[in-house]
């Protein structure tokens, strides 16, 4: 008996080592893990030369970045990986950058009217010209949307994951030395922008300048037209899901500043930032790699989607339970004890949080597989829906004067929500096995 189990155990090692999806998440999520440990070795040391004041106005500006960010590619971005040619690959890839190189002058625009009234929303009154940073940011999240869906595009795993590590221990590394010298709220804004930017500049160096990865097939009109009509769903769908969505996420920090001041805005953004980690972690390897195998697996109905989805859901499920647990029950002593005695209230917000995240990392594999499905206009409904219940579930917790109590509520939403999202799915690529 004893010996059979050993041989069973042998034979999964023998075949995970084999299988070429195993090989790739894994080498994502390497560059990720290295990544996420860069930042979490450096964030100690960080939130004792930032505060959590500084945390929160960096984090209201991400929080507006984040939300207009989709529409610098109109959502085209995202859909690189779906032709089967590389020209046609190209020619979204062209679309993209288009769309970026004109989204952004619009913008200029927008800020210079709006500047005083987004300086107040930032808690920004103090330098309001930094809010000049986001049209530079659109230009540059744009460029680096389109090269990493090229990258995954070509399975270039392992070139993206070291721009990301390289990036990132620029970024902290800047973040620390600038701390000893000069911290502000407005240099963990600057550094971030510039660490986007080394990630695009790193990761074309290791590319081949061919397909969808030669620059130069980045410029110009040819096929954009085809381009824009044959993915319009990712225009018409995938950018107001992915706007609306940022848009609920960045709302505690924008309605943490506003009501609560950068400081609660702070404590909030840290424990997304930590908590969010293995999130990005695990599901970000997993979805880069899944989202072409399961695009493959339908369009060529060469797999079994309902099967699919459910396997790397529970995986994920399993992998996430024990620890996030952990800081659910512990997390109001593990957070100070670690960051500090000023993230007290962080502390108390992970508790929520942290059951959150386990959501949202067991529905990576059903988003990846929605545009393949082709239901992401469910997705923007859903997304329509559950921001109006978070949104409400905010405000409710804000008329009490208690922001944990709304942490709490819009965490709850946010956990139905998503199980509701996982349920959709399934039964969508349970249907298509059927049809």
């Amino acid at each position: 008996m004893p010996s059979a189990v050993l041989s069973s155990i042998q034979s999964i090692v023998k075949r995970l080592k084999s299988s070429n999806f195993i090989r790739d998440v894994a080498m994502v999520g390497g560059g990720i893990a290295a990544g996420q440990a860069i930042a979490l070795a450096f964030m100690p040391f960080l939130t004792r030369l930032y505060g959590p004041e500084s945390f929160g106005i960096a984090a209201a500006f991400a929080a507006i970045v984040n939300i207009i960010t989709p529409i610098s590619t109109m959502g085209y971005a995202n859909a690189i990986v779906m032709p089967e040619s590389d020209e046609d690959a190209a020619a979204v890839a062209r679309l993209s950058i288009l769309c970026g190189l004109i989204i952004a002058p619009l913008s200029l625009i927008l800020i210079h009217v709006g500047k005083a009234w987004l300086a107040v929303w930032t808690g920004m009154e103090k330098a309001p010209q930094m809010l000049y940073l986001i049209p530079l940011t659109l230009v540059i999240g744009a460029f680096l949307s389109v090269a990493n869906q090229s990258a995954i595009r070509a399975s270039l795993f392992k070139a993206k994951a070291r721009a990301y590590v390289e990036s990132k221990l620029f970024t902290d590394t800047s973040k620390l030395i600038g701390g000893l010298i000069a911290p502000s709220g407005l240099l963990l804004i600057l550094l971030t922008i510039v660490g986007q930017f080394t990630n695009f500049l790193m990761q074309m160096l290791r590319v081949p300048r061919k397909g969808v990865l030669k620059i130069s097939n980045w410029f110009g009109i040819r096929g954009v037209y085809h381009a824009a009509i044959s993915q319009s769903d990712f225009a018409i769908y995938r950018m107001p899901q992915s706007i609306i969505r940022a848009f609920s996420m960045g709302l505690p920090v924008i309605m943490l500043t506003s009501l609560f001041g950068a400081s609660a805005a702070g404590q909030y953004s840290l424990v997304l930032l930590v908590l969010s980690a293995p999130v990005t972690l695990l599901g970000s390897s997993v979805g880069e790699v899944f989202y072409p195998k399961i695009t493959r697996a339908i369009n060529n109905q060469t797999g079994n989607a309902f099967s699919l989805i459910s396997k790397a859901t529970l995986v994920l499920f399993f992998i996430g339970i024990f620890p996030f647990s952990l800081i659910a029950i512990f997390g109001d002593t593990i957070l100070p004890w670690v960051f500090g005695h000023e993230w007290q209230v962080a502390g108390k917000y992970s508790q929520w949080i942290a059951l959150w995240m386990v959501a949202v990392l067991c529905t990576g594999p059903a988003v990846a597989a929605m545009p393949a499905l082709r239901i992401q206009s469910f997705l923007l409904i859903y997304e329509v829906i559950v921001t109006l219940a978070r949104v409400g579930a905010l405000y409710f917790g804000q008329l009490n004067g208690d922001d944990i109590f709304a942490i709490a509520l819009f965490s709850l939403v946010n956990i139905i929500g998503y199980i509701g999202l996982l349920g959709i799915v399934l039964m969508k690529s349970n249907n298509e096995i059927l049809n």
